[in-house]
């Protein structure tokens, strides 16, 4: 089960030279960082082992690193579909990190925020929700419901 469920030769999982590339790359866009050149290399190592980890391609590391990290619609989303957070974190983190991934590069931001303030989230996510296949998913199988 993917979250996307789009391939996309561009999101194909990197190796171990293609994500010290593409971390080198936008470590050194980030003009925040005050580090030693040492310090600078140790970090970059440790986000290219990250990113192998998780199976990020370039593409997604770029699109993390210029659109931040934040997912925070993804919890709100899970509650209202009674989908357990907790249970997803237990028995499929890495399908957790999916989720918040896709979850944190979507470019509905705004219209799901509209929707959770509005209270009509569900079912509207539907319409734009890139997380909705393995969302409906989960919401069916019984080992992710969250209790009452």
């Amino acid at each position: 089960m993917t979250a996307s469920g789009n391939p996309d030769p561009n999101n194909a999982p990197v190796t171990d030279a293609v994500a010290a590339d593409a971390v080198a790359a936008v470590v050194s866009e980030w003009e925040e960082i005050t580090a030693s050149p040492v310090e600078l290399e140790a970090f970059g190592r440790a986000m290219a082992n990250m990113v192998k980890d998780l199976g990020l391609s370039p593409a997604e590391v770029r699109a993390l690193a210029t659109k931040g990290s934040s997912a925070k619609e993804l919890p709100c989303l899970l509650d209202a579909l009674r989908i357990s957070i907790r249970a997803l974190a237990e028995k499929e983190p890495m399908l957790l990190n999916d989720l918040r991934r896709t979850c944190a590069m979507c470019e509905h931001k705004v219209e799901c925020d509209a929707d959770i303030a509005a209270g009509t989230l569900v079912p509207a996510y539907q319409n734009y929700c890139l997380n909705v296949d393995t969302l409906d998913a989960l919401q069916h199988d019984a080992n992710f419901t969250a209790e009452s």
